[in-house]
């Protein structure tokens, strides 16, 4: 699938506006990430305007060159207080029941029982 202008999403543009401004990649991508997520995890309606709704993120543009180091600070902030998606530890390798894919039945199972006939009700 092509990418073409329609589809890109306003923070997205966003991005690209932050970028051609010469803000710092990193940061714009912080931007970008604080915009959608207060939007689509529906942060409160205070915390909109701080994250670009009130004004096509123009405002977020301008600290962002103005004072980087500053607005880094107040949006990891605005992150650490508002995002709702856990992070996720790496540091600890996880054990195979915690797993996502982990298998439905143990590998201990009865020999002559399939999973179909268990899914059913009735043994094989």
């Amino acid at each position: 699938m092509v990418a073409t202008q329609e589809m890109l999403f306003e923070w997205d543009e966003w991005k690209q506006r932050a970028l051609a401004r010469g803000i710092a990649d990193d940061l714009a991508e912080l931007g970008k990430n604080l915009m959608r997520d207060a939007y689509m995890q529906r942060w409160p309606e205070a915390v909109l305007s701080d994250c670009g709704w009130d004004d096509d993120g123009f405002g977020m543009l301008a600290l962002a060159q103005a004072k980087p180091a500053e607005t880094r600070r107040n949006w990891e902030r605005l992150y650490a207080q508002y995002h709702r998606r856990p992070a996720c530890p790496l540091e600890q390798p996880l054990s195979a029941d915690e797993k996502a894919l982990a298998p439905i039945y143990p590998s201990t199972r009865a020999q002559g029982s399939s999973h179909t006939s268990l899914l059913m009700g009735h043994p094989k």
